[in-house]
């Protein structure tokens, strides 16, 4: 059966690397920018990123937000079998149009803005060099800021990936990183241990009952797991569900702001108490989650002398953020490999 491959993540990440790779190894290229500069030559229109992207929003609007998804796909379906890399989605209906090739996998390649910011400064492709502020600009225009929901989106594509890479060294890391996923993809590699215990912690988070966030949590050492936990009310509390919904919803608190003001317990605090109510050392090991964590998990987690955090997904709590930059005892990875959801 071919092998169905999208690429989704911002500009100067690293997604035409990965297509070099692919098509070397014989996969057939498209991408649904491809599409949209037919369209913009039509239109008698240059290939400016900006002028593409009004162009793809056009579309978009126009026959509905997966329309790009839906052209690259009757292509393929029309032309001989063979392996595919699709390059450039960026709204998540075209990434569920695509759903509709068998097995289809879509990679997420990503890096820091100031990382992209200094990688594209250096490129200058588009003539002139755009400035930092320029760059910044077309950043927050395509992870979705000030977009319609048929606009760019890519952060939203970014989080519905099946695999996540952090592409911020060498182009052997990145070359490394992908391999792995193709490994993965055919059997003949073993998933990491970080992808291990991240798969655990979204198996936890299933048994989570809060009602705006289901969060995971695993506490390793030495390739082993020692404790978990899920967010929910505490031991012989009422589930929010049961006491009429949300506590928070219902007093319109905005997420990452006073969490005292919950009925739940978050998943790195049960993780950590439940470590204390069996006897379970876990000084200089690593919390792996789901989500970033809160200022509240996070004074426990330096408290408890956990050695490293893993979170999956960002979570908007400035405090805790500000915290953690101050101290230099903790260190934080963004998880990167196979993704998961609950």
């Amino acid at each position: 059966m071919p092998y169905f491959i999208g690429l989704t993540g911002f500009m100067g990440s690293g997604k035409g690397e990965i297509s070099k790779v692919l098509s070397a190894r014989g996969y057939k290229y498209i991408s649904l920018s491809d599409i949209v500069r037919e369209e913009a030559t039509r239109r008698g229109l240059s290939h400016a990123r900006e002028h593409l992207q009004n162009v793809g929003n056009d579309l978009r609007q126009q026959f509905g937000a997966g329309v790009l998804g839906i052209r690259v796909r009757e292509a393929i379906e029309r032309a001989p079998a063979s392996d595919w890399v699709i390059d450039g989605i960026r709204n998540p209906a075209e990434w569920e149009e695509l759903q509709g090739l068998p097995g289809f996998q879509m990679v997420a390649v990503t890096a820091q803005p100031s990382v992209i910011v200094e990688r594209l400064m250096m490129r200058g492709r588009e003539g002139a060099v755009l400035t930092r502020e320029e760059i910044l600009e077309r950043l927050l225009r395509e992870s979705g800021v000030g977009e319609q929901p048929d606009g760019q989106q890519v952060r939203r594509c970014v989080d519905r990936a099946d695999f996540l890479i952090i592409n911020e060294g060498t182009l052997d890391e990145l070359h490394r990183k992908f391999e792995h996923f193709l490994r993965l993809l055919s059997g003949s590699d073993r998933p990491t241990f970080h992808e291990v215990f991240m798969e655990i912690a979204y198996t936890w988070a299933k048994r989570a009952t809060c009602l705006r966030r289901k969060v995971g949590a695993v506490i390793a050492k030495d390739s082993q797991q020692l404790t978990a936990g899920y967010n929910g009310a505490p031991r012989g509390v009422p589930h929010c569900a049961e006491m009429g919904g949300c506590l928070r919803e219902k007093l319109g608190i905005p997420s990452g702001q006073r969490h005292e003001i919950c009925r739940g317990t978050h998943a790195e605090q049960n993780a950590i108490t439940q470590a204390a109510k069996l006897g379970i050392p876990i000084e200089g090991s690593t919390l792996y989650c789901n989500t970033f964590p809160c200022v509240i998990c996070t004074k426990m987690i330096l408290n408890a002398g956990i050695q490293t955090v893993v979170y999956d997904s960002d979570y908007d709590d400035p405090l805790s953020k500000e915290i953690l930059g101050q101290q230099d005892v903790l260190k934080l990875v963004r998880y990167e490999g196979k993704k998961f959801r609950v």
